[in-house]
């Protein structure tokens, strides 16, 4: 016959086995789960901004060209144009300056064109500017049109490709021998009472975009570019782009998947180049296909440590339990019970779980070891909420945060509760200041920015939604008090870059403000677009007479 003693031990031993396995097994597929998610978002986070830096540059360069068109509809004369040789020169100059004008607002600008129709205005009319190097554009003699094939793609594509479809387009990204430039190119054709006059347009310099599509920043991830049709425009492995005719089945069968859900921002799993990695896309407004690549294997890397340690600390505490079980039967049933109960809701996702058990044995051990177990995912688990909603270069809100606080807007606006001012901060001259000096100086003007906002406004309104673009959104002030709160904002940036003496530029940022208007304003958005405006006029008014194409 076994001793209750016995029995006890072989009770105790077989339930703290179970109590542990079951605890390791569900702690183990919880803090998986979390840390998935948390990839996962990551990743989508990763694709909306990346598109959101690419959509920047396409988009301003097409309301730059199609501002210059209305400018040329409104003031061309046609007939002088074509019979008058000094109406043609001044026309052409005054052109000229506003084209470079909206270049440098736009920025990224490579080159920009007016072309009239060669048959009607002569084959080498017009104008050509290209960037050069320094802030400025230079002219170059334009190309003659009626010298080339209408076929010849490289040389003259970018001037019939608009004019047979009768309206402006995105061309894909092409060699132009013309100036030796890998680009892509926005144009537009221009009419006057539906005559045909020509056509204007201006491009990108490929490698800008590349470097946004390679700044994916994981060590194994990998950016790149899809056209409408399920061709590579841009990747690492293909920098001069892959045609879908040349692709293995197991790529195509890849690209077929992203170019039919690359609006649904799921996470896709596939195997590519020999390892198993999850693809993330978001279509772009130019009918590109921006796509996010990483390896699984990176992705849940901290998921295997963690899941690896905490399987061993649970061992440990096992085996020392089993050593000590028989000796204090009696004495410990209640505080098992009292620890059992406590794993059980650990394991089951609870962290404001209280151990009131103390003592210097290897019970009290275990009960510390649970309380540090606890604490430790608690910590973990406010870590990765932390870095899901907080931006980790400048500790103000995330994209996911900043959505989040819309929605609860747009939630206030529905009950007729809103009440709020929104304040848009751009800083100016970033793309130069990492052109020239590098991105990690560019961090620190970010970071500088960022610390100026937090210090007027508070780092708990602020938010940053793209690379230097920030946004403030406070509720209950006012017209007075924005306007002081911009001149202690200027005063604070003023005393930064005083205070920083090895500074190579100074700290610069536009900045807008608009109020809600409860009569007028159906949405967040309408209030987020008219400060956008008057940042964007700040920023006009700041770039007004210097010599800098860039924006941004």
């Amino acid at each position: 016959m076994r001793s209750i003693t016995t029995k006890l031990f072989l009770l105790i031993c077989g339930a703290v086995f179970v109590v542990f396995i079951l605890l390791s097994t569900l702690s183990g597929y919880y803090m998986s789960h979390v840390i998935n998610e948390d990839s996962v978002a990551a990743m989508t986070m990763l694709a909306d901004q990346k598109s959101r830096e690419l959509n920047v540059h396409f988009k301003s360069v097409a309301q730059a060209v199609e501002l210059l068109k209305d400018h040329i509809c409104d003031n061309i004369d046609p007939v002088r144009l074509q019979t008058d040789r000094t109406y043609a020169q001044a026309f052409m100059a005054e052109v000229a300056d506003y084209g470079m004008a909206t270049a440098n607002v736009a920025g990224n600008v490579a080159t920009l064109y007016f072309r009239p129709d060669p048959v009607a205005y002569g084959s080498t009319a017009g104008l050509f500017l290209t960037e050069d190097g320094t802030g400025g554009f230079t002219a170059v003699p334009p190309t003659d049109i009626l010298k080339y094939d209408r076929n010849d793609r490289e040389h003259v594509g970018w001037y019939y490709e608009p004019v047979e479809r009768g309206e402006a387009i995105w061309m894909d990204p092409y060699a132009n021998n013309n100036i030796d430039v890998y680009m892509i190119s926005y144009v537009t054709p221009l009419y006057v009472d539906e005559t045909l006059i020509g056509v204007v347009g201006m491009d990108i310099d490929m490698s800008v975009i590349r470097n946004v599509v390679d700044s994916v920043g994981y060590a194994d991830g990998i950016g790149f570019l899809l056209d409408a049709s399920g061709n590579i425009i841009y990747h690492r492995d293909y920098p001069d782009g892959l045609s879908a005719a040349r692709m293995d089945e197991g790529l195509k069968e890849i690209v077929q998947y992203i170019n039919t859900h690359k609006d649904n921002r799921e996470i896709y799993r596939c195997d590519w180049q020999g390892d198993r990695r999850r693809l993330v896309s978001a279509a772009l407004e130019n009918g590109m296909t921006f796509v996010v690549s990483v390896p699984e294997s990176t992705l849940l890397r901290n998921s295997t440590l963690l899941q690896s340690n905490m399987f061993f600390v649970f061992s440990i505490v096992l085996i020392l339990t089993l050593v000590v079980a028989r000796g204090v039967m009696v004495r410990v049933v209640r505080p098992i019970q009292e620890l059992t109960t406590a794993s059980s809701r650990i394991a089951k996702g609870e962290m404001n779980v209280t151990i009131h058990y103390r003592s210097d044995d290897e019970l009290g051990a275990l009960a510390n070891s649970i309380r540090l177990m606890e604490k430790e995912l608690r910590e973990y688990i406010s870590y990765i909420h932390e870095q899901a909603y907080t931006d980790a270069m400048t500790g103000v809100g995330n994209k996911t945060a900043y959505l989040d606080m819309v929605r609860l807007i747009e939630r206030k606006i529905q009950e007729g509760m809103a009440e709020f001012t929104v304040i848009v901060f751009d800083v100016n001259g970033l793309k130069t200041i990492n052109d020239h000096l590098g991105h990690e100086y560019g961090d620190k003007i970010i970071t500088q920015a960022a610390g100026a906002i937090k210090e007027v406004f508070g780092a708990e309104h602020a938010y940053r939604i793209g690379g230097d673009e920030f946004i403030v959104v406070l509720e209950r002030t006012d017209q007075e008090a924005t306007e002081q709160s911009f001149r202690e904002f200027d005063a604070v940036v003023e005393r930064m870059n005083a205070e920083e003496k090895t500074r190579e530029v100074t700290l610069a940022v536009s900045k807008g403000a608009s109020f809600y208007r409860q009569d007028e304003d159906q949405e967040y958005r309408e209030v987020f677009r008219r400060a956008d405006e008057e940042m964007y006029r700040d920023k006009e008014k700041f770039y007004r007479g210097k010599n800098d194409r860039r924006r941004r």
